[in-house]
């Protein structure tokens, strides 16, 4: 009788894992961003070329820092994603501190909208490229050569944008895109930034 119940024992615990391998399995293969989040934040560094009649005929390349937050109504019984739940709308901000001979400072705020390419984020839910259009006001700030003060303009600016989310966990990953702001001041400039940094999701 005693030398049964090591075989007892063994053959229980045989089962018990057969019963638990497939949630093991499971958790193992659940895709990393098909779950959706109502809010999002992100922190982004960028890397603009100004056209010279946008910033005063100086310095053409800024480094620059920003925010972006954004709302999504994508629901968890959504299998495959509407075109209305892969649109997320929000408000973003970026900024560059005084660089170049004129110092010059830009600001660029505003709204936008992304809107996920694919209905569903691609290789096990951690690449979901996107396509973006924001509406918002481009200031530059600098100083001219005569040294008679500052100069600020504040223009319209409509801004594409393509780029994609990559998930590396549950509501954290990261962004970037390429993005092109059209700016309607004295005249109209086509520009271009390339942006990225980390966002989380909740």
């Amino acid at each position: 009788m005693p030398t049964r119940r090591p075989v007892l024992a063994a053959a229980a615990l045989t089962a018990g894992l057969a019963a638990l391998a497939p949630s093991l399995a499971a958790a193992q293969d659940t895709p990393v961003g098909v779950r959706p989040y109502r809010f999002t934040v992100q922190g982004l560094l960028s890397q603009s070329y100004l056209q010279d009649d946008l910033v005063g005929g100086d310095k053409n390349t800024f480094g620059g820092y920003g925010v972006r937050v954004l709302f999504n109504r994508s629901t968890p019984a959504a299998t495959l994603r509407s075109f209305a739940e892969r649109a997320s709308v929000g408000a973003f901000l970026v900024a560059s501190s005084g660089q170049g001979r004129l110092d010059v400072a830009t600001l660029h705020y505003g709204v936008q909208a992304d809107v996920s390419i694919l209905p569903r984020p691609a290789a096990r839910g951690t690449l979901d490229p996107f396509f973006s259009l924001g509406l918002g006001a481009f200031r530059t700030t600098f100083g001219p050569r005569t040294g008679t003060g500052d100069i600020t303009n504040t223009d319209l600016a409509v801004t594409p944008a393509i780029g994609t989310r990559l998930s590396l966990l549950q509501g954290f990953g990261l962004r970037g895109d390429l993005r092109g702001p059209i700016v309607f001041g004295n005249s109209t400039t086509v520009n271009a930034v390339a942006g990225g940094g980390v966002f989380i999701s909740f």
